[in-house]
């Protein structure tokens, strides 16, 4: 199942929000990070969300995400983000979504845009300035694939 990428990052907010400081720019990363972790786990047969990622200055987001998220500017988030879907994670998912946690959760924003945006990275790849590209999701497969050994444990 896919869900949208509004829906990941609420589950983010509401099963992590507790553990550690949600800004806008640590939910999108760590969304983009499950998209990508996700799509190399399922050798690119299946993405986790529905959305595909674009390279935008600031480094890889999705769209609709961007556009839930920009009311709060750097401030912390406490509570889920409104949507007019009810998309349920199942069992699967959600302990995908905290093995994803578990590895970038003590990171804050500016630490996971860092890691998003260095040379070798999909968003690099795709970056053109002043152009919201869409990120492929080869580009993202051939990054993620030979790191799996981290997160298939």
């Amino acid at each position: 199942m896919t869900y949208s990428p509004i829906t990941i990052a609420n589950y983010f907010i509401q099963e992590k929000g507790k553990y550690g400081k949600l800004t806008p720019m640590k939910l999108i990363k760590l969304t983009y990070l499950a998209y990508g972790w996700y799509l190399a786990l399922k050798d690119g047969e299946e993405r986790l969300i529905s959305e595909k990622p674009e390279a935008w200055d600031y480094g890889p987001v999705f769209p609709t995400l961007y556009q839930s998220l920009k009311k709060y500017g750097r401030t912390e988030i406490d509570s889920i983000l409104s949507y007019d879907k009810d998309e349920v994670i199942d069992t699967a998912d959600s302990e995908f979504l905290n093995k994803i946690w578990s590895m970038y959760g003590k990171y804050n924003g500016v630490q996971l845009s860092a890691m998003t945006h260095s040379d070798d990275t999909p968003w690099k790849a795709n970056y053109t300035k002043g152009c919201n590209s869409q990120i492929s999701d080869e580009a993202i497969l051939e990054h993620y694939r030979p790191k799996l050994k981290p997160i298939s444990n």
